[in-house]
């Protein structure tokens, strides 16, 4: 899915052992959900999995239990 930015609700609303993609405008955004991950995840008790690629701003965000 397409979109600016990666919220906390977005992150929020994903389910244990779901896994999302999501596409962003630069790789700098990027960067910005993966910080914004880790964080959530510190605050909601469980593990955020983030892989992306270099070369294209795309990154996959999988919620795990800590």
């Amino acid at each position: 899915m397409k979109i600016d930015k990666i919220t906390r609700e977005d992150l929020r609303s994903i389910h244990e052992g779901e896994t999302r993609t999501y596409e962003l405008p630069n790789y700098s955004a990027v960067l910005s959900a993966k910080a914004s991950a880790y964080a959530t995840g510190r605050i909601e008790g469980c593990r955020f999995v983030c892989s992306c690629d270099s070369l294209a701003p795309v990154i996959t965000i999988t919620r795990m239990p800590r």
